[in-house]
């Protein structure tokens, strides 16, 4: 601002820079333009002298997590098992998680099941259910809470427990299923399907427990 006010009286002469700054209007601009650096300057200085000390460690987002949990419970995440019986059925089952059981180190405890039975004649069964108990010493999958067995012939089994052999083509329930087809509902207090397809042992599923069949030959 010096250097410009020398510059004025240079070139245009005392009495042209006395008229300027006679102005109010001019008057204010020119004194703002020393007052307002010298407040940005001020604060600028304030905010790094009373700036807070931040401390990484307290600032860092931590989840709720129990590591402990973590470490004592062997997790695993969407495990997918696939195998063929010894007559050729191809048995799929897949979780969306499981853990091994506390009490037997030989049994997987899962949950949120989804199961595939594909027989040697061409035959598959899709399976849900909410849990499952996986026996590796017994060969057997213990499926639990709500089982629903369905098949492409629109054919629909729900069932509260239902055991899959991995060995054999075996495939029980010792609870109340209902069987529902096109043409009727059939209701039984337990089943179990047998067999390995050849003309020997066919496939056979026997219904026990007060089986009750209503049949609807129109499909209503």
């Amino acid at each position: 601002m010096l250097l410009a006010f020398c510059m004025c009286m240079t070139a245009c002469g005392p009495v042209w820079c006395d008229m300027r700054y006679d102005n109010t209007y001019s008057r204010v601009i020119a004194w703002l333009k020393i007052i307002l650096p010298i407040l940005a300057l001020a604060i600028l200085s304030t905010l790094f002298l009373v700036a807070r000390t931040i401390d990484p460690a307290k600032n860092i987002p931590y989840a709720d997590v129990d590591i402990e949990e973590l470490t004592r419970e062997q997790r695993i995440g969407s495990p997918d098992y696939s195998g063929i019986t010894a007559n050729g059925t191809a048995v799929r089952l897949k979780a969306q998680q499981a853990k091994p059981d506390p009490k037997d180190q030989n049994r997987i405890i899962g949950a949120d099941i989804d199961a595939i039975i594909d027989l040697p004649d061409g035959r598959s069964f899709d399976i849900t259910a909410l849990s499952m108990e996986f026996d590796n010493t017994q060969r057997i999958a213990r499926l639990g809470g709500g089982v629903v067995i369905t098949s492409p012939q629109k054919i629909e089994m729900r069932t509260e427990i239902l055991e899959i052999g991995l060995n054999t083509t075996r495939v029980a329930s010792d609870t109340k299923s209902v069987v529902k087809t096109k043409t009727g509902t059939l209701t039984s207090g337990k089943f179990v399907m047998t067999g390995d397809g050849t003309a020997d042992k066919p496939y056979l599923m026997v219904f026990k427990g007060g089986v009750r069949l209503i049949y609807d030959p129109r499909g209503q």
